[in-house]
């Protein structure tokens, strides 16, 4: 609204009796206090941005210049430089809480950075050097030193954070001891093992009211987190080599049955209509899963499978209805038409498949009909 449109507003507000001359002119003072200072806030930002653009400027032209002529210290320093200045400009960008979501993808860029340095540094320091172990106890530490402040901060980036500190971890394991990479992966398995656990009890019924949501959103990226988890597993120490998608069918399934459960049985305190998006999110794994499963594993015709993939997205269309869900509806809707897409690409010249697009073409108009039914209503 323009100050003009606002002055005529308290003058009619005025003539009406509403309010008196004194807080007409209270508020119109207030209104231009704030202009002023909104006006004063965009020259900062126009002017630091500038300042930010040319410091890039001057910085990628350093590194042009002197980046092969760094050794591989400097070049880790440099790396992890740029990675603490990110995370400590995020945060302090979140203490302007202003923009959030780019300061939590600050926070990330930087954790990210980091990681890159203490990887890097292989370079520089070989596995089990002292230059190795101290990265790797840095690497160690990164995770420990910033959960706790995050956890004061806000609710994502504990979980942001606890997700990659499974790769520091082993960043550690590799640089500090140099173990065989089958060993670090049953480590990393027993530490989500041990994490889960940990978030589980702190879950407990009993005591739900207490626990902060950071903890809700570390288990469930933690649960997130075991998909490579189970799929590194599978493939290393284990060697189920093409069978190893079936274990993360499985992990697939116990992640859908957890969040049935905390949408219908869990307790008052943890019960959330919104764990459907983790359904949501199911539903479009079950596109890749599936078609791994069905063709890689068991050899369906192209017709099986997608009648697989048509079932898991016709599932959860089912229940995204029933729900009113409509990020559900949607990846489901997805789902079923990534089925339809691939049979009519590889079966596009049969009669049966023909009959089976149709039918698909036939659900989404009847899905439409109840989707305005609920709106109506």
């Amino acid at each position: 609204m323009s100050k003009s449109d606002i002055d005529s507003a308290l003058q009619r507000w005025q003539e009406s009796g509403l309010i008196s001359a004194e807080l007409v002119e209270r508020l119109q003072a207030e209104h231009d206090s704030s202009q002023q200072a909104r006006r004063r806030r965009f020259l900062q930002y126009a002017v630091s941005g500038t300042a930010g653009i040319i410091l890039v400027i001057a910085a990628v032209t350093f590194f042009a210049w002197n980046w092969p002529d760094l050794g591989p210290g400097v070049r880790t320093g440099v790396i992890a430089g740029a990675g603490v200045g990110t995370l400590l400009l995020g945060m302090r960008l979140e203490n302007a809480r202003r923009f959030v979501p780019v300061t939590y993808a600050l926070q990330t860029s930087g954790l990210i950075l980091l990681l890159a340095a203490f990887m890097y540094s292989t370079e520089a320091w070989g596995n089990t050097t002292a230059g190795g172990i101290a990265v790797g106890l840095l690497a160690l530490a990164t995770p420990a030193a910033t959960i706790p402040v995050f956890v004061r901060r806000n609710a994502v980036m504990p979980a942001v954070s606890a997700a990659l500190a499974y790769v520091f971890l082993a960043a550690f394991l590799f640089r500090a001891f140099d173990l065989d990479a089958d060993i670090v992966i049953w480590i990393l398995d027993g530490a989500l093992v041990a994490t889960l656990a940990v978030l589980g009890f702190l879950l407990h019924p009993g005591r739900a009211e207490s626990v902060p949501r950071g903890a809700l959103y570390a288990f469930a990226v933690s649960l997130y987190a075991g998909y490579p988890m189970v799929g590194m597993t599978a493939v290393g120490p284990l060697e189920l080599d093409d069978n190893a998608i079936l274990a993360l069918d499985v992990w697939l399934l116990v992640v859908t049955a957890l969040a049935l459960w905390g949408i219908h049985r869990a307790p008052a305190a943890l019960r959330s209509a919104r764990y459907v998006h983790h359904i949501a999110a199911s539903v479009l794994l079950a596109i890749p899963l599936g078609f791994g499963t069905t063709l890689g594993v068991y050899e369906l015709p192209p017709l099986g499978a997608a009648a697989v993939i048509a079932a898991a997205g016709a599932a959860g269309l089912w229940y995204g209805l029933a729900r009113d869900a409509r990020v559900l509806v949607l990846c489901s809707c997805a789902t079923i038409l990534s089925a339809a897409w691939y049979l009519g690409v590889d079966e596009g010249e049969r009669l049966g498949t023909v009959l089976a697009l149709a039918f698909t073409a036939i659900l989404f108009f009847w899905v439409s009909t109840r989707l305005g039914r609920t709106r109506e209503s």
